[in-house]
């Protein structure tokens, strides 16, 4: 073959390759942008996709380099040849993954009908100038929700005087629900509550961190602990049972609470002194006990998916709950604890008395404008 054949062969042979590549950063770049959009509505950062495309050429030509010797047909990696087609694919490859990358992006905002925005440059500074996009600023100082654990103060202090740009012409609430959902969207938040002045801007900001996992709803000195077991087919969640073992000799090896059942894999919360006794190698047998079923369980797991949450209050001697009606107070009171007498979900005009302690089931938007403490005793009657 002679030499002119040969570098005709090679020019080819370096330009399929260098399309190629080209086209991997493309479609690689393509479906990054496009999946980020799907997962956040965002564009991906900056260079990202461009990143991603770079990357996958590179790992296939690491690949090819380690796999024959070579990266060009019959070219030795060190040769000048293999430096410029390296650079070559680089350059074009990176214009390749670019325009993967708006491609993608175009096509993530058409099918999930998201309108792409560029919140900088001057085309952003005239429709702020013409007041198609106004900004909000949070106050200065962020309370922490009733009845929601703590943010923690670092997440608190970012939310201070923090700017949000919304659309011009929102209706009070529809700017409220638009500041509660970048809150909780953008700083991972579990709730967040918004008071809006008469003139639009910000008064009061309450955010709290949901509780998550099965710890929060076990009552005090117990544990959950997951077994391999055979239900018993009409047992369901919140319901007692007994826990035999299936050995030999059956015995009564502890009586708790099933939370869950997959298969044969049954998670079942018992005293914390008998956690010791159960075993993950063991197969045990679960028998439903003789009693009343509980929906304990189903209203715990219900209540982490709604803002309504529980919180304790208890009336002192010095309270001025104290002769208030139950209806009077926000939300809904669940339970009296009165000298160890429990009494549920009671009517609204049964009397507070001194020593109450009340469950309330109730918004923390509610919660945090209730204060006993500036309750007149004149309102009694009322």
């Amino acid at each position: 073959m002679t030499e002119p054949t040969v570098a005709v062969e090679l020019g080819r042979d370096a330009a399929v390759g260098v399309v190629g590549m080209a086209l991997l950063a493309a479609v690689v770049g393509l479906l990054a942008t496009s999946g980020y959009r799907w997962a956040s509505t965002r564009s991906p950062p900056a260079g990202a996709s461009v990143v991603a495309g770079l990357a996958a050429v590179s790992a296939y030509l690491w690949f090819s380099a380690f796999g024959t010797g070579e990266i060009l047909p019959n070219v030795p990696l060190e040769h000048q040849l293999t430096a410029g087609y390296l650079l070559a694919t680089t350059l074009v490859a990176s214009v390749g993954a670019t325009a993967g990358s708006r491609l993608g992006d175009r096509i993530a905002c058409q099918l999930l009908d998201i309108a792409r925005i560029d919140a900088s440059g001057e085309a952003a500074a005239a429709v702020r100038a013409a007041r198609l996009a106004v900004d909000v600023e949070l106050p200065e100082t962020v309370e922490s929700a009733e009845g929601y654990r703590p943010v923690g103060a670092a997440i608190e202090r970012d939310l201070a005087r923090e700017t949000v740009r919304l659309p011009h012409g929102l209706e009070p609430d529809r700017r409220r629900e638009r500041i509660e959902r970048h809150l909780e969207r953008e700083y991972g938040v579990g709730y967040a509550s918004v008071e809006l002045a008469d003139d639009g801007t910000v008064d009061r900001v309450r955010v709290g961190g949901r509780s998550s996992g099965l710890g929060s709803m076990l009552p005090p000195e117990t544990v959950a602990v997951a077994i391999r077991a055979d239900p018993s087919p009409n047992a369901s969640l919140g319901d007692p049972v007994e826990i035999w073992s299936t050995d030999g000799q059956r015995r009564l090896i502890a009586t708790g609470t099933l939370r869950t059942a997959n298969g044969s894999i049954a998670t079942v919360i018992v005293d914390a002194n008998l956690a010791d006794d159960l075993s993950s190698d063991e197969r045990y047998r679960l028998v439903t006990r003789p009693d009343d079923p509980t929906d304990g369980y189903e209203f715990a797991s219900t209540l982490r998916t709604v803002d309504e949450t529980v919180t304790t209050v208890r009336v002192d001697a010095d309270s001025p709950l104290a002769g208030e009606f139950v209806g009077w107070l926000p939300g809904r009171v669940l339970v009296v604890d009165r000298d160890g007498e429990l009494l549920s979900l009671p009517a609204d005009n049964e009397t507070l008395e001194v020593g109450d302690e009340l469950w309330v089931l109730s918004s923390p938007a509610e919660l945090g404008s209730f204060d006993p403490t500036e309750v007149d005793g004149s309102e009694a009657a009322m």
